[in-house]
Formats: structure tokens, C-alpha cells, sequence
């Protein structure tokens, strides 16, 4: 209401010439005065409102590298015309046409989207990479804690270690590391991480690799008035920069992880804006602990704590099983819903995997989700085509001159001494405090053991109890695998060791002899148990070992065979690590080109699996 309304509605102030009957006080008219104002002030609002143009709605956000649904023929154009694709764009109909009983008003339109795997490449976990490079700067001002683990294997790039720590430790040691510094600065260092940082297989910037088709799919949710989150179980002051670079989706819409924070007076870390107060100011400071673990059964939580509405949409991946329950309660909705499930079958442009259990793809099954098949579903995975860095690096055998004959060749130096008492103590330290279930399967050998953490979820109800210790060879197996195993009273043992053997110079002969003394001197202790050797398996980095690492494997496999022993088994997973040419697929490996990935080790045990269960029986 203008100043002149509310005055004559106030009664204020006699107009100049006014007459006395309408200026006075008890006559009729004077009484009508304050009704007549409002009523011609409320008449003025009418016609105003009238006249001007009321705002529409506000304008949906752009998604970066994604063009306006609006201009365009194809909405979804990265998308194959299919059954995904039309069951996206009638769910979008049926909800946005007014009158319908589908209808759903705008502000019940929540769409809720899983990070990690679902709008952008998980290999390795994006926020993963980012606590690599913050580890090495925590190691080199903690430089007590380079030789202790994970510190170790982190600092030197193992990216898929991140995923094999589990979602719980991965997210302590997160917020371990990142304590002390206040949030706004780090979301700084993330936001310059993103800039420079890159990929490790396909050697671009880790925007690069996000999913164009789910790119689309917000930009077109946002089109039809649907609110957009994201709800991921990396950390929030990593989703926040992340989320805000890539999709245009601000802070104030991502839900993740979180540690707690502590108000703190604190002195800005740069020379100040202008304008700004030089006072100390006051900054909310990362703390170590874990408040929220935003997965699984957690999402729903977040969501009705942050939202306070059932996403009517709701898109998760398979790869972890971490999304069931959030799709599964954006189906619970009385309103129409849609839930989209993206399998990771395009091993040729993006890659190719799944779940140990399958969990999600068998929930999908059931409830009837709509599943997105990557090679067939999507016309194109990123915004422009990719090429794997590390296949080249694959290739290099395919063009060497051939071998030299084993005997002939330089060994590569082998790993340092292992320090048998200290790795001894620690196990003996684990037992006391979590004793292993008797009667499974033990597994024991070097690092590629030691570093296989998935593997619970990888032989899942086999009790299977890791004994790897890093750097070890068969030989010093031989001597200490019964005081390793001894806690465990496992009913079979597969041992997986030599390669530091032929590292180190050892032959054919040498490795037989090695695994001789291991099954004799753990019969010895144990004289029922089953005993497997895992043939030695070719890797990347040591492909010019593939000869001596051969022939290790065949002098062991006859000694199994001459023995007669139905106890003693010859076990080989080597073809689960290989292309179709032979040589070792580089998905299969870390970024050592050494050790199994976590896709190599999902390949491994479906090979394994069978054979474990026989042990077993």
C-alpha cells in the first residue's frame, strides 16, 4: 500500500479545502471515512495487480555442458530411444499435465540422485582421489606416520584402496585427515583440486567424466519444476563444490556425509576482500569424528531431515547395494514415482562391473525399477568420447621384442625385507581383540592378499580370514604361515605367493621347493587341512616376468599332481586379468599396474568361488 493509502486509511490529515461536514467530527460521512479508504485502497490493489504482470516461475538452473530442454527436439538427446527413455518422458507427462490424476504441483516434485557411479565415473571415487592427495600433505607434516597403514599405501596413488578400506573407515580416516581446517577453506582446496587434478585412466579432469545422458535428465527434471538433490555418501564439503561445477546444483541442495564442526575464531587465510571487516572472524572448523555415514539405510533419514518430502524420483547404481533403501522409499510414495538403477555394463567406454551379492539388480527385480543399461541405454557416456590412458600403457608388451629366456633375464629388485615380528604381533594383537571364526577358509600371501579388502563381500557366508602381509615371498611363508593361520583354525588354506620370488631372482625349481616346505610344515601343525596354491598371476609391471612366473606355476602344479593328495589343489584365476589378446587388462589393475583393482578381484572370485565352496564341504 502507497503512503498516501495508508495515510487517508489511518485517518490521518485533512485535505486542504475540504468542507466542514466532511472534516469534522460525529457527522455520518466522517464515520464512512476510514471504510471508504481501505475500500479504495483495496479497489487501487486490484487494478494494480491487474495491470502488472505477475512474475512466473523462476527460471530452472542450467546444468553446465547440457543445452535447455526447451530448445530442443530431443530432450534426452545422449539417451537411445528405448523403454528407459519412454518411461522417463511419460513419467514426466503424466506428473506435469494439470487436471490429470497423475498430476503432482510442483512443489511435492523432488528428485533425489546418488553420486558416486550414478552422475559420474566411481573408478576410482572421485572425493577417493581427493583424500589421496590431502593424505600426502597430512604425511608429510605427520612424517611419523609414512611407514604405518593405510598412510602407506595411500601416499603412494593406490586410488582403489580407497573403495577396499570400507565406507565406514573410509570416512574416519576422511575426516581425520581433514581436521582442523575450517569448512569454506576447504571447500577452496576442493574446488582447486577439481581444476587441476585428473583422471587416472582417462586422463582428463574429473568433470570430464561425468554421465552426459544423467546430465540431461536433471536438466530436464529442473524443466519440469522438479527440485533437484543430490544424495551421495562422500563428504559434504566435497559434494558442495563438486555439485555446484558440474550439475549447477547449489549447496543448499546436497546431502552427504558429514563430520561434525566447532565454532572457532579463526584469521582468514587470505588478504581480506575490500569492503570486508578486518576483524577476526569467526569459522565453523572440521572435527574428527564422523556425525552422519550417508548410506544405505541412512539416505531416507537425511533425506526427510534436510528435505522434509518423499522424492517422488530417485536414481542409485549398482556397485555397492547403497541405494536400495533410498529407492525403495521413493517408491513408497502415494504420489506417481519413478526409480532408475544404472548398470555399469560398457566395459569399451566406461566400465564394467557389478555386485558380489546383487543386491540392487535383484531389488530392482523385485520392485520393478527401471534399470539403465549403459551400453545399450546410452547413445554417448560423457560429453565426448574417451580414451582409457592406462590401455596404452597395456599395449607395451604387444610391441616388445620378445622375452629373454628366464634364466637370462635381470630380476627386477624385490620388495624390502618383511618384518615378520612386528607383522606377526600385529595379527596376534587383532585375534585377541576380534577372534576369527573357526572352520573357513584362510588366505594367505603378500600384498595382493594383504590388499584385497573386499573379500567378505566378494565370497560372501565362506568366513574367509585374510593373512596377507605385504612384501613376503613363498619361501618366508614356508617357515611362518603356521603361527599366521594358527588363530584362525581355518578347514583349507589357499596360499598366493612366488612373484616376490622371481622378483628377487628365484627359479622355477626354487618356488617348488618353497611350496614343498609350506604344506609340510603346515601339515605338520594342521594334518587335516586343505591346502591351495593360486598360481602366480601376470601383471603390467612385471610382464617380462611372465616366463619364470609360468614356469614357477607348472613345477608347482606337478608337484600337486604327483602327490595324490586329494587335500592339495592347484587353483588358477589368471584369465580373469586378462584381455582377449592375452595380455593384462588394465581395469584389472591399480595404478601400480601390479596389484588386482577391485574390478580384478570381483573378476578372481567368480573363478574362485566354485572352488571355495568345495573346500568347504
Amino acid at each position: 500500500m502507497h503512503s498516501d493509502e495508508r495515510s487517508h486509511a489511518t485517518g490521518g490529515g485533512d485535505t486542504p479545502g475540504a468542507s466542514p461536514a466532511s472534516s469534522g467530527s460525529g457527522g455520518p460521512l466522517a464515520d464512512a471515512k476510514p471504510f471508504l479508504a481501505l475500500a479504495a485502497a483495496i479497489a487501487g490493489a486490484i487494478i494494480f495487480a491487474r495491470t502488472v504482470a505477475p512474475p512466473g516461475p523462476p527460471a530452472a538452473p542450467a546444468v553446465p555442458g547440457v543445452a535447455a530442454p526447451s530448445a530442443l527436439a530431443d530432450p534426452l538427446p545422449s539417451w537411445n530411444d528405448g523403454p528407459t527413455k519412454r518411461k522417463i518422458l511419460a513419467f514426466l507427462a503424466d506428473v506435469t499435465r494439470p487436471g490429470a490424476p497423475t498430476f503432482v504441483p510442483p512443489e511435492e516434485r523432488v528428485a533425489v540422485f546418488d553420486h558416486d557411479g550414478t552422475l559420474v565415473c566411481e573408478k576410482p571415487i572421485v572425493h577417493g582421489a581427493f583424500l589421496v592427495d590431502r593424505v600426502r600433505k597430512f604425511v608429510a607434516a605427520h612424517p611419523d606416520l609414512a611407514h604405518e597403514e593405510p598412510y602407506t599405501t595411500l601416499v603412494g596413488g593406490d586410488l582403489d584402496f580407497v573403495r577396499r578400506l570400507g565406507k565406514k573407515f573410509f570416512a574416519d580416516l576422511t575426516f581425520t585427515t581433514l581436521a582442523g581446517v575450517p569448512e569454506d577453506r576447504l571447500e577452496a582446496d576442493v574446488r582447486e583440486f577439481l581444476a587441476t587434478a585428473r583422471h587416472p585412466v582417462f586422463g582428463v579432469p574429473f568433470g570430464d567424466v561425468t554421465f552426459q545422458p544423467m546430465k540431461e535428465l536433471v536438466a530436464l527434471l529442473r524443466a519440469n519444476a522438479f527440485t533437484v538433490w543430490i544424495c551421495s555418501g562422500s563428504g559434504v564439503h566435497f559434494m558442495r563444490p563438486a555439485a555446484a561445477a558440474w550439475y549447477g546444483i547449489g549447496p543448499e541442495h546436497v546431502i552427504a556425509s558429514r563430520s561434525t564442526s566447532e565454532l572457532r575464531d579463526v584469521e582468514p587465510a587470505e588478504p581480506l576482500p575490500p569492503g570486508a571487516s578486518p576483524n577476526r572472524r569467526l569459522a565453523l572448523v572440521v572435527q574428527p569424528n564422523l556425525e552422519v555415514l550417508n548410506d544405505e539405510g541412512r539416505k531416507p533419514v537425511s533425506i526427510g531431515e534436510q528435505i522434509g518430502r518423499r522424492p517422488i524420483f530417485a536414481a542409485g547404481n549398482v556397485g555397492t547395494g547403497g541405494d536400495v533403501e533410498m529407492l525403495r522409499w521413493s517408491q513408497s510414495s502415494p504420489r506417481p514415482n519413478l526409480q532408475l538403477l544404472v548398470l555399469h555394463d560398457d566395459a569399451e567406454r566406461e566400465m564394467a562391473y557389478g555386485e558380489p551379492t546383487n543386491e540392487s539388480l535383484d531389488a530392482a527385480a523385485t520392485y520393478g525399477w527401471q534399470v539403465v543399461n549403459m551400453a545399450t541405454d546410452w547413445k554417448q557416456v560423457f560429453a565426448k568420447p574417451l580414451v582409457k590412458r592406462a590401455a596404452a600403457t597395456a599395449a607395451g608388451p604387444q610391441r616388445a621384442a620378445p622375452a629373454a629366456p628366464a634364466t637370462a633375464a635381470t630380476p627386477a629388485a624385490g620388495p624390502p625385507p618383511t618384518r615378520w615380528d612386528d607383522e606377526l604381533a600385529a595379527y596376534a594383537d587383532r585375534d585377541r581383540e576380534q577372534p576369527p571364526m573357526p572352520g573357513g577358509i584362510c588366505l594367505v600371501g603378500s600384498s595382493n592378499i594383504r590388499m584385497w579388502t573386499t573379500l567378505v563381500d566378494d565370497f560372501p557366508g565362506m568366513n574367509i580370514v585374510n593373512r596377507g602381509v605385504g612384501g613376503c615371498r613363498l619361501s618366508e611363508l614356508a617357515e611362518f604361515a603356521p603361527r599366521l593361520i594358527a588363530a584362525a583354525k581355518p578347514r583349507a588354506v589357499v596360499v598366493s605367493a612366488g612373484t616376490n620370488d622371481i622378483a628377487a631372482g628365484a627359479s622355477a625349481a626354487d618356488v617348488h621347493d618353497a611350496f614343498a616346505r609350506f604344506v609340510a610344515n603346515l601339515r605338520q601343525a594342521s594334518p587335516d587341512i586343505t591346502i591351495a596354491f593360486l598360481a602366480i598371476a601376470p601383471s603390467i609391471k612385471r610382464w617380462e616376468q611372465r616366463d619364470s612366473q609360468t614356469a614357477a606355476n607348472d613345477a608347482v602344479q606337478a608337484f600337486i599332481d604327483a602327490s595324490g593328495d586329494a587335500r592339495l589343489r592347484y587353483l588358477d584365476a589368471n584369465a580373469a586379468c586378462l584381455g582377449p589378446d592375452g595380455t593384462p587388462d588394465p581395469v584389472c589393475f591399480m595404478d601400480d599396474l601390479q596389484h588386482p583393482s577391485t574390478i580384478g578381484n570381483a573378476r578372481r572370485a567368480s573363478i574362485l568361488r566354485p572352488a571355495f565352496q568345495e573346500m568347504l564341504k
